[in-house]
């Protein structure tokens, strides 16, 4: 029985873990990710998350390596919607593009307005790797014949782990909605939508389940009494509702970070494709799918007011009050779902009496009413009746707010469960490693 190499190559820091075959974790930690940003835009060294991988193994090798000797199997969780390109031998000759880096948002916009529906029936979600693909096609013709495949972040540091080559490039199914180039029903690249948007289809890299081993690192490498299997990987995102326990059919997570998500897992795949509010993701696992919105940037748009406002909600017990009317509208920087770039944030019903503690409610009050306008339109799309779901799971940072876990649960009429903080999508790649398919399960035995 061995143990786990698990790590998630995050936007803003790459967290590392080994894991006990039980479940304990015997080491943990978390890097900062660097960006760069110069006249070419913001991008990301894929190299330099390989790096770190292999740096925090040979610290876990020092500190523990009684137990690093055991280690089966290594996984990836990371970004979802970017891509990078490497040539035949798994060299990078584009760096990774990922969501902060928006030059490629003309070319979304341009495809979203021509095909958006039809993509949206097909692969569930935003065209975010096809734009870029096409973007990088166009404007640096050079680098775009020096590709051999495109993947991601996740597949490349696996790949590099193994000595993968180009013709071994992957791509696991919980990012296919970020592409736009998938049926994600019959799990392959759809023909039709990459021919319209002049994307080759043999750049694209073979389609595999998170749980597939693409490799191993030999044992001689980090001292391991057997050779290291190294797995496909899985998107951050579904890494940790897995992680959180979202396995069911009507299960539901508020994901309370810079970015208020709303993820809900169903049994099938249902496209959103005539209102574009939810993404339609299938994990890679059988009868698990979800539809998920980032419905604003909630964690981001509270410290802001905190900031701005020299706001201490901790100095002084705050209570829920009717604020009479004072309503705010949070997308200071557009609204996401749906896609709607064009709203500005404002505060609307302001009389006299509101004082700051009036605002603060007000804010609160606006990521869910948000949620509520998401929900509703899951349980439309799903068909469920209104008492299908019942409770709601919070994570993130902003489920340590009581009071405004108090607020979305009124607004919602639902019971809000604060879950344990946890490194969520480290747990959730663990399950992915040891169980397979079969996490379900396995989500129930953890200590």
């Amino acid at each position: 029985m061995g143990n786990f190499l698990c790590f998630d190559l995050g936007t803003t820091k790459i967290k590392s873990a080994l894991i006990s075959y039980d479940g304990n974790i015997i080491y943990s930690s978390e890097e900062k990710a660097k960006t760069y940003s110069d006249d070419e835009g913001v991008y990301q060294k894929p190299e330099e998350y390989f790096n770190t991988v292999v740096s925090e193994i040979k610290e876990i090798k020092k500190r523990y390596p009684s137990h690093l000797s055991k280690a089966e199997s290594l996984i990836c969780s990371g970004q979802m919607a970017g891509i990078l390109g490497i040539d035949m031998n798994w060299e990078v000759v584009f760096p990774w593009t990922y969501s902060v880096d928006t030059r490629a948002n003309s070319y979304l916009s341009e495809i979203e307005d021509s095909m958006g529906g039809e993509i949206r029936e097909s692969s569930g979600g935003v065209p975010f790797m096809a734009a870029k693909m096409k973007w990088i096609k166009e404007n640096f013709p050079k680098d775009y014949k020096k590709i051999y495949k495109f993947i991601n972040l996740t597949t490349y540091v696996a790949g590099r782990m193994c000595n993968l080559s180009g013709d071994d490039a992957f791509i696991d199914y919980s990012v296919l909605t970020m592409s736009g180039l998938a049926d994600i029903e019959k799990g392959r690249w759809n023909r039709k939508i990459c021919s319209e948007l002049g994307i080759d289809i043999n750049r694209l890299p073979h389609i595999l389940r998170p749980f597939e081993c693409v490799g191993y690192i030999d044992k001689n490498r980090f001292g391991t009494e057997e050779d290291i299997k190294v797995l496909v990987g899985i998107g951050d995102q579904i890494a940790g509702f897995i992680g959180a326990g979202i396995l069911d059919k009507n299960d539901l997570v508020d994901v309370a970070g810079t970015y208020t998500v709303l993820g809900y897992c169903t049994d099938s795949f249902i496209a959103d494709y005539k209102n574009r509010i939810l993404a339609s993701i299938f994990s890679g696992i059988d009868d698990i799918y979800y539809h998920l919105a980032v419905v604003a940037v909630g964690g981001y748009v509270y410290s802001w007011f905190k900031e701005k406002f020299s706001y201490d909600d901790k100095k002084n017990p705050i209570q829920i009050k009717d604020t009479d009317g004072l309503y705010f509208i949070p997308h200071i920087g557009g609204r996401s779902s749906p896609s709607q770039p064009y709203y500005e944030g404002t505060w609307v019903g302001i009389k006299w009496h509101h004082d700051l503690d009036s605002f603060y409610i007000s804010l609160l009050e606006s990521i869910g009413y948000e949620l509520s306008y998401v929900l509703n339109w899951v349980k439309e799309l799903n068909a469920l009746r209104e008492d299908s779901i019942r409770e709601i799971k919070v994570i993130g940072g902003g489920s340590k707010n009581s009071i405004w876990n108090s607020i979305k649960s009124n607004i919602l009429n639902l019971k809000y469960l604060v879950m344990k903080e946890v490194p969520f999508e480290i747990i959730g790649s663990f399950l992915v490693a040891k169980y397979g398919s079969n996490f379900k399960e396995g989500y129930k035995s953890l200590p």
